[in-house]
């Protein structure tokens, strides 16, 4: 319940401050507010990549942030009467291949907004099961999120063209509270699912990419094209193994922005390594890449050289 939610909340970390916070104006609690004190990965977390996501994102300096997981499923239309298996399949797949980074999550429930982290989902019988990460500066609505009596409004999907009912989300022990990025749960959360190295080369950029029909590359695919821009404006994408057919793997990537620009896409781009050989092949503009074909928006894409900003 809530108000077993909010007895868990005494974060233990060293001493330093008691303050008092207010999550609505029937509840308020008393937390020690402290950065963890430790990290699994203090290193990875002063990745240049993981700066980038928190920027995108908007991610608040001082946060809660809570883990689990949470059903829902998808439908036809908005009254809720047949199930849209092939929107549901869709959605994921789509954060099986990239995950999902979510700067306003859920905002008709949460005020706020949530920053959210999707990085796995199954199909279990006629539902999908995510596995989350969600932080909030806002405590009230870290409550709220890990409250099973909590109620999700339907939603329109366009994206998938599906009308999703969320249930409510199963949090994994109480929130914890970091103050500043060094040991943020949520980042660290990605650092792990994306293997960061502790130590790495980081480059930001952009780079233009042009898809196709089929693999002679004769024929624009304006739809699969316009599906992956799309795609990457909502969700952004993470790539733990970018291009491994030209660099091999350990090439990992962040893609924040999509602009059609002409008949070519160009994505905003934040890529980390831990190979110097790699970064200085990435930013080469005379690197080549092969046509490969992306069985998500059945799109076959020439990817054209990197433009990095700065070394």
């Amino acid at each position: 319940s809530s108000q077993d939610l909010v007895a868990q909340l005494q974060i233990q970390v060293a001493p330093i401050t008691m303050i008092a916070v207010r999550s609505s104006a029937r509840l308020a609690i008393l937390a020690l507010l402290v950065p963890r004190s430790c990290c699994s990965l203090p290193g990875t977390l002063q990745s240049a990549l993981l700066e980038s996501v928190a920027s995108q994102l908007d991610l608040s300096v001082n946060a809660y942030t809570v883990s689990g997981t949470h059903f829902a499923q998808g439908y036809m239309t908005e009254n809720a009467t047949e199930v849209n298996a092939e929107g549901m399949q869709a959605d994921c797949d789509n954060i099986n291949l990239n995950m999902k980074l979510s700067s306003s999550f859920r905002s008709d429930v949460f005020s706020l907004g949530l920053k959210g982290f999707f990085y796995k989902c199954e199909k279990v019988g006629d539902r999908n099961k995510y596995w989350f990460t969600i932080s909030s500066a806002d405590v009230g609505s870290m409550i709220k999120l890990c409250d099973g009596n909590t109620q999700y409004p339907i939603v329109y999907d366009s994206q998938h063209d599906t009308y999703w009912r969320d249930m409510p989300f199963t949090c994994q022990g109480a929130p914890s509270y970091t103050m500043g990025f060094a040991g943020s749960a949520f980042l660290e959360r990605v650092a792990t699912k994306m293997d960061l190295p502790a130590r790495a080369y980081t480059v930001s950029g952009t780079h233009f990419a042009q898809g196709y029909t089929t693999q002679d590359a004769t024929v624009i695919n304006a739809d699969g094209m316009q599906a992956d821009c799309d795609n990457i404006n909502l969700n952004k994408k993470i790539s733990p193994s970018f291009r491994s057919d030209v660099f091999g793997p350990g090439l990992e990537g962040f893609f924040y922005k999509c602009e059609k620009v002409g008949d070519k896409n160009k994505y905003w781009f934040t890529i980390t390594t831990s190979s110097h050989s790699d970064v200085v092949k990435l930013c080469d503009v005379n690197t080549t890449y092969p046509i490969v074909y992306d069985s998500q928006h059945r799109t076959y894409w020439r990817d054209e050289p990197f433009t990095c900003i700065g070394v």
